[in-house]
């Protein structure tokens, strides 16, 4: 029988306890603060920014949001984050992705404008923090071998594994003691790789890329495409454990987020 991961449920229970530390931490003067940029006017970004601004209300912190247009300057981008990485009253900052328009060629000059120790994203390479849904998968992970009683699981297959999710999840797989099988949606016979897999987590952003005759049966089936979902509906039928798109990753993504923004303080 599959186990269909509750995304909202699990991220619930963190947020829960996340509001115990934020009430602690303000009873002694200290507010959580996150500041959000927005640049553009993408629909897709502001739902995600608004999701997270009410998830961070939610638990006690507070969240300004910096719309800019999608025509600004690079310059103008780089003042504000260095205002705000000398804002003392500022705990973290994030970069709504993607980047549209002609700054999504600067991406790495304004995620590296930003101060590791306010990077709540991760996005930096020496940021002080996990990125977000990295830190979502492995809770996940966590939970997927204790919910089943699986005995230890240790081959994981991650497809997409260079990308901006796959390439800080791999690095803490492999620090975890994971047996790490490195892929992208261009390997050649990528069933051959996945199919040695006890866990198969897939971050491509390609719909119904993983097709159940690419995994073993009783696998953990962790999926971080977005917004359809990397796997087949068909494999949660094989898995013993399943994260569904959406409900699944998504969730525990924003209250790990939080989760970070709170290490700031």
């Amino acid at each position: 029988m599959t186990t269909i991961f509750d995304g909202r449920s699990f991220a619930n229970v963190k947020i829960e306890a996340l509001k115990i530390v934020t009430t602690g931490l303000k009873s002694r003067g200290t507010t959580p603060h996150l500041a959000s940029i927005l640049i553009g006017n993408g629909e897709a970004s502001r739902l995600y920014v608004g999701l997270k601004k009410k998830a961070a209300e939610n638990i006690g912190a507070e969240m300004d949001s910096y719309l800019l247009p999608e025509k600004a300057s690079i310059e103008s981008v780089l003042i504000l984050i260095e205002s705000l990485n000398s804002d003392e009253n500022i705990n973290g900052i994030m970069v709504q992705l993607p980047i549209p328009g002609n700054l999504s060629n600067q991406k790495e000059k304004i995620i590296n404008a930003i101060d590791p120790k306010k990077d709540v994203d991760g996005l930096r390479k020496d940021s002080h923090f996990l990125h977000p849904t990295s830190k979502a998968v492995m809770d996940i992970l966590f939970e997927a071998r204790k919910d089943v009683q699986l005995s230890f699981k240790n081959t994981v297959a991650v497809v997409g594994a260079t990308g901006m999710v796959g390439a800080p999840l791999v690095k803490e797989l492999k620090k975890e003691g994971y047996r790490v099988l490195e892929a992208n949606s261009k390997t050649i016979n990528l069933e051959k790789l996945t199919l040695k897999a006890d866990v198969v987590i897939s971050a491509t952003g390609i719909p119904n890329l993983i097709k159940p005759g690419m995994i073993k049966d009783g696998v953990i089936a962790i999926d971080v495409g977005s917004p359809h979902g990397d796997f087949d509906a068909e494999v949660s039928k094989k898995a013993v454990f399943f994260t569904p798109v959406p409900g699944g990753v998504g969730p525990v993504t924003i209250s790990c987020l939080l989760e970070n923004l709170i290490e700031t303080c």
